[in-house]
């Protein structure tokens, strides 16, 4: 996925990723995906070398600063070439980028994450009472 500035998506995964259909993307902790379309906010489609496929979005993390150069992280390689990744520019949904989309998910990820950790502290408080 090639945003409109020209620079591409990654995410790091955090866990192994072993697949259950042919229509998902393997990976090991570590392995870096491009993230090619994250439209859906539980399964992304992404690629890794030749490979392509859906994955979990919440056993990756988008790389903080994406405009690092790709040498800092332990990319596959093959055969010693980068693979070419000119699709153009994608947009979703009502004028969003993908970029815009991540950024959204992440933060409603967050705010849910907060919701359910302050339930927690309800019921702990409660259950003292």
């Amino acid at each position: 996925m090639t945003l409109n500035d020209g620079s591409v998506v990654y995410a790091e995964a955090l866990w192994d990723h072993v697949t259950m259909d042919d229509q998902e993307l393997g990976f090991k902790a570590g392995d870096v995906i491009e993230v090619m379309d994250a439209t859906n906010k539980e399964w992304w489609w992404g690629r890794i070398l030749d490979s392509e496929g859906w994955f979990p979005a919440s056993f990756v993390r988008l790389r903080v600063n994406q405009d690092e150069p790709m040498e800092d992280y332990p990319v596959k390689v093959e055969g010693g070439k980068d693979d070419d990744s000119s699709s153009g520019t994608r947009r979703f949904g009502m004028g969003q980028t993908t970029k815009d989309q991540m950024r959204t998910n992440v933060i409603n990820e967050i705010i849910s994450t907060e919701r359910d950790y302050i339930k927690h502290l309800k019921d702990i408080c409660e259950v003292r009472e």
